[in-house]
C-alpha cells in the first residue's frame, strides 16, 4: 500500500487534515519530525483510516506514489525552507511540495522559482477554518503551479 499524498507536521491542524482526507477514502503517509507525536496520533486518532505513519524523511517519501505529493503542515519561514531542504535528496522531477503553514506570499514565490529550477511543483496554500475545518471541510487556496493543482484536485477539492 503506498500513500497518494504525504502530510508532515502533526500538530492539532496538521492531524486534522490527515484524517479528513483519510476519511475521504485516500491513503495518507504522515511524519512528524518527533517520533512520538506520530505514534500518539496513530494510537489516540486513527481508527478505520489509512494512514500510512513514518518515522524517517526517506521512508515517508518512499511511502509514496509517484509523482509525489506533500503537504507541509509545519510553522511558516525558516522551519518551512529547512525541511524543503532536508526532502530534496528524495525529490524527483515531477513531485509536488505544498506549504500549508501560511507563509508570506514573498517566501511562496521564491520557493516557486527555486524548486521549478530543479523539477519541484510547488503551491502555497493557505488554509482557512481551524482545526474543525481541517477536519470537516477547510477553506483551501492553493497558488503556484497549475500542473500541482491538477494533481491534487481530486484528493483536497473533492
Amino acid at each position: 500500500m503506498k500513500g497518494e499524498i504525504g502530510l508532515i507536521g502533526l500538530g492539532v491542524m496538521g492531524q486534522n487534515l490527515a484524517l479528513n482526507i483519510a476519511r475521504k477514502n485516500h491513503i495518507v503517509s504522515v511524519f512528524n519530525r518527533t517520533a512520538a507525536r506520530t505514534e500518539e496520533f496513530v494510537k489516540e486518532r486513527v481508527k478505520d483510516e489509512k494512514i500510512i505513519p513514518c518515522y524517517d524523511l526517506k521512508s515517508f517519501v518512499d511511502s509514496l506514489e509517484k509523482p509525489r505529493k506533500i503537504i507541509l503542515m509545519i510553522k511558516a519561514g525558516s522551519p518551512v525552507d529547512e525541511m524543503i531542504s532536508s526532502l530534496l535528496p528524495y525529490l524527483e522531477p515531477g513531485d509536488l511540495l505544498i506549504d500549508g503553514g501560511n507563509s508570506h506570499y514573498s517566501d511562496t514565490s521564491r520557493r516557486i522559482r527555486e524548486l521549478r529550477e530543479k523539477g519541484i511543483l510547488y503551491l502555497g496554500m493557505g488554509i482557512s477554518g481551524g482545526e474543525y475545518g481541517a477536519l470537516y471541510g477547510p477553506s483551501l487556496m492553493p497558488g503556484g503551479d497549475y500542473e500541482g493543482y491538477k494533481m491534487v484536485e481530486e484528493i483536497l477539492w473533492r
